[in-house]
């Protein structure tokens, strides 16, 4: 089935995207950066997809999405081999540029697709099997990245990330065969403005939960390796205490169908954010590596449910010849929070120590969780 091909296709992409976030940090960090200057590393990677993730989206509307696919995921290797090939810090920002563009090329199409070759009543569960496979690579991309790092050091370890994705170029075109090259038969001339689909009530809601699930995501992924690496753990404990995280949002995901028939999409996430707010108010106050691992897998219970159920009612709000627009706008959110929010929180760790960083954060969701109670 072209659904399967592409669930494994994500599923192991998902590696290499989930393990370059901690194996950038922490290289960055061996390479003497701090806060401020990695928050800009991510700044890098999420610029030039926020401003053409929602030109992808009406590409992928309207032409070739296994060719988008194959685009996407050529850049990336490329991207990812940067660093083995010049390892410093000017390689590790232009791999970050190229690795967020073609990333997201590769996201917007592989979503749409899941998308569109999904019935209304498989819709969510083929979204929640495509969530699943994020979340293993949650966990298999930094545990794979820390141990790595350890017995090869970092170029090694980005050359391994860049091979994963390789192999599913690969793979893709094996079976090009069974995925279809255009899978939406939408009116092509049309005119299309991003206000009108932010006219939509249900759109604007999705697309405000998943930034308040972005910046919870974000400050976890980047400053928990910074935070254990300042308290002496090896790379190795550092990958298992994030992949604590993938762990849980495995869990979480398995329980979204049922979940959301019971009691809806706005109130599960409104409970996510409250309880991810309670755990970032406690990390400061705690330092024991199986604490820390304790930690993150309840934060990865709380924002692991968020970027599907965001990523449904996106899908869900859309005319359907703009679905992938509409998946687009909120990938759109996603990395405008990985512009915005890592050099901000940067500065304010440079200034003040990660400990206000949490805090403000633990802000940030209990302030979410209130709005998206209030719309449900």
């Amino acid at each position: 089935m072209p659904i399967v091909t592409i669930l494994a296709l994500t599923t192991a992409s998902f590696v290499s995207i989930k393990g370059y976030r901690v194996l950038a940090t922490l290289f960055a960090v061996s390479l003497g950066a701090g806060p401020l200057e990695t928050g800009v590393l991510f700044a890098v990677w999420g610029l030039i997809p926020f401003l053409l993730s929602v030109y992808a989206g009406r590409l992928a509307d309207r032409f070739d999405n296994r060719l988008l696919m194959y685009c996407g995921l050529s850049g990336f290797a490329v991207s990812l081999a940067l660093p083995y090939v010049v390892p410093n810090m000017a390689a590790l920002y232009l791999s970050a540029a190229l690795g967020g563009l073609t990333s997201m090329v590769f996201v917007v199409a592989s979503q749409n697709l899941v998308g569109v070759l999904s019935s209304p009543e498989r819709r969510t569960r083929d979204f929640s099997y495509y969530s699943l496979g994020e979340s293993a690579a949650s966990v298999g991309g930094p545990v794979l990245v820390g141990i790595y790092i350890d017995a090869f050091r970092h170029p090694a370890t980005f050359l391994l990330l860049s091979l994963i994705i390789a192999s599913c170029v690969v793979l893709l075109f094996a079976r090009r065969r069974i995925i279809p090259n255009t899978v939406v038969q939408g009116q092509r001339k049309v005119t299309r403005n991003a206000k009108d689909l932010l006219a939509l009530p249900a759109l604007r809601n999705a697309l405000i939960a998943n930034g308040v699930v972005m910046a919870g995501l974000d400050l976890f992924s980047l400053y928990m390796p910074i935070y254990t690496h300042e308290l002496g753990f090896s790379a190795t404990t550092i990958g298992m205490i994030i992949g604590a995280f993938g762990a849980a949002a495995f869990i979480t995901r398995l329980a979204i169908p049922p979940f959301t028939a019971r009691w809806g999409e706005h109130t599960m996430i409104a409970g996510a954010l409250a309880l991810s707010a309670i755990v970032f108010v406690a990390l400061p106050f705690t330092t024991q590596p199986l604490l820390l691992g304790l930690a993150s897998f309840l934060l990865g219970l709380g924002l692991g449910c968020g970027q599907p159920l965001t990523m449904i009612l996106s899908f869900n709000a859309a005319p359907p010849s703009r679905a992938a627009e509409a998946i687009a706008m909120r990938l759109a959110v996603s990395y405008g929070a990985h512009v915005v929010i890592p050099p901000v929180f940067g500065a304010i760790g440079a200034a003040l120590g990660i400990a206000p960083i949490f805090w403000t954060c633990a802000i940030l969701l209990g302030g979410g969780s209130v709005l998206m109670r209030r719309r449900s």
